[in-house]
């Protein structure tokens, strides 16, 4: 199972094409909604967006940073996305 955001359709379906000629097997491609910020860009690393779990690619610091200089237009949505905490 392949699976990407949205506007990555086109590389999901070559990579199904290679995988399924080279193994033979069945092979599934999945797409989700891009996240995008109150502006209306693109959430990711491709726009130096991109927040990493691993203190080797985010340190502890710029982590917090991240969060803490998120604009606040975009809090609530992301605490739905990226968190189990209630709103409440």
């Amino acid at each position: 199972l392949q699976i990407g955001g949205s506007d990555q359709w086109g590389n999901i379906t070559s990579g199904i094409d290679l995988t399924r000629r080279f193994n033979q097997k069945q092979v599934f491609g999945m797409t989700v909604p891009l996240i995008t910020k109150s502006d209306g860009t693109k959430f990711g690393k491709t726009e130096g967006g991109a927040v990493w779990l691993d203190p080797k690619k985010t340190s502890p610091y710029k982590f917090y940073q991240f969060w803490i200089n998120t604009a606040d237009a975009d809090v609530y949505r992301f605490l739905k996305f990226f968190t189990f905490m209630s709103i409440e």
